[in-house]
């Protein structure tokens, strides 16, 4: 039985930690080093959230975290030698981005990428987009899909599905791949299994970068959940599940228990692409990207699963760490690989 489905586990006392001290680790890079022994950014809980009826006071919290990621994206941008223009793909507004280069060897593949943002955030975003057209010199279609409070599940994969239905008609399944980090891991994973129950043709490959993939409640989530809160330095105190407003605001009242939600509980015996999947030693959603990696692996799937000590929730778009570039660039390998063996 998938372990995904025993959800009335036996009530056993919890585990009781002491305060703990963690050493900034000696085997990442300076640059790595530098970031983690930082001083934390005020990371956004609960109380800070509007009431869910509260629409307008969504859209204000919402516009408020948007600023600060276009900010990073700021940053992020000068550093990718690419070109970003914007077009209409089935019916959705996607980015088409660029490289300065293109490898011979893309010349006819490109990358769907489904940006992160915790369901509600990141509007607009093409920042991951870019580092990986950058580095991997292929051309990336960012997916700018809707998002609540006035577009709630399933507008997102109905945006996903349909880029993608568009990016057929400009490339074979064989030469294409889908990529997201965080709430675009999750959606990543979701859309493959919706692209598989349409009947449509799967990618090469996916890259399913630290997923939420059971929101259903903070205790399905993984051990991680619970000893890297306060150890990660993005997520740490969000404690990303049902109970909290931007995913209560993204499930708009479907069950948190659908696959298309809390993709940890589809059926992958019934098909899926090869994945691969990232996260850190201190990243609060790694036990979330294991249990994802093994119900893939475990249905008999190509899936490649990468661990970067000391990093947290989404280090890869930190273009600045050699480790955010290694952790792109060999993505990029694993879904080289797969167009390969997919083309033959």
């Amino acid at each position: 039985m998938n372990p995904a489905l025993s959800r009335n586990a036996p009530a056993y006392p919890p585990l009781e930690v002491g305060p703990r001290t963690i050493p900034v680790p000696r085997h990442v890079s300076p640059e790595a080093q530098h970031f983690i022994g930082s001083p934390r950014p005020v990371v956004l809980r609960g109380a800070d959230y509007p009431a869910l009826e509260d629409k307008e006071g969504w859209r204000g919290h919402i516009a408020m975290v948007n600023a600060g990621l276009k900010a990073m994206e700021d940053m992020i941008l000068p550093l990718c030698e690419v070109t970003i223009s914007w077009t209409d793909m089935g019916g959705v507004r996607v980015a088409e981005v660029t490289p300065a280069t293109i490898a011979d060897r893309h010349k006819d593949r490109a990358l769907m990428n489904i940006h992160g943002g915790a369901y509600v955030y990141g509007e607009g975003s093409v920042m991951e987009a870019a580092i990986a057209a950058h580095l991997g010199q292929i051309k990336v279609y960012a997916v700018d899909y809707r998002v609540p409070p006035d577009h709630c599940f399933p507008a997102n994969l109905e945006d996903t599905t349909g880029a993608y239905r568009a990016l057929l008609e400009r490339h074979a399944p064989a030469d294409l791949a889908i990529f997201g980090t965080s709430a675009g891991g999750t959606y990543t994973a979701t859309t493959v299994l919706k692209l598989r129950d349409l009947g449509l043709p799967l990618p090469a490959a996916a890259g399913i970068l630290t997923p939420a993939s059971d929101i259903s409640g903070r205790e399905n989530g993984g051990d991680t959940t619970f000893t890297n809160d306060g150890v990660d330095s993005a997520l740490s105190g969000s404690k990303p599940d049902a109970t909290t407003g931007p995913n209560l605001l993204f499930m708009d009242g479907h069950d948190p228990y659908d696959p298309l939600i809390s993709p940890l509980y589809a059926d992958y015996t019934r098909g899926f692409c090869p994945a691969y999947f990232l996260a850190g030693t201190r990243d609060f959603l790694l036990s979330a990207t294991v249990l994802l990696h093994r119900a893939v692996h475990r249905a008999g799937h190509k899936a490649e699963l990468h661990v970067f000590e000391g990093m947290s929730h989404g280090f890869n778009i930190m273009i600045q760490l050699p480790e955010a570039r290694e952790a792109t660039l060999d993505m990029i390998r694993f879904f080289d690989g797969c167009m390969d063996e997919a083309g033959r």
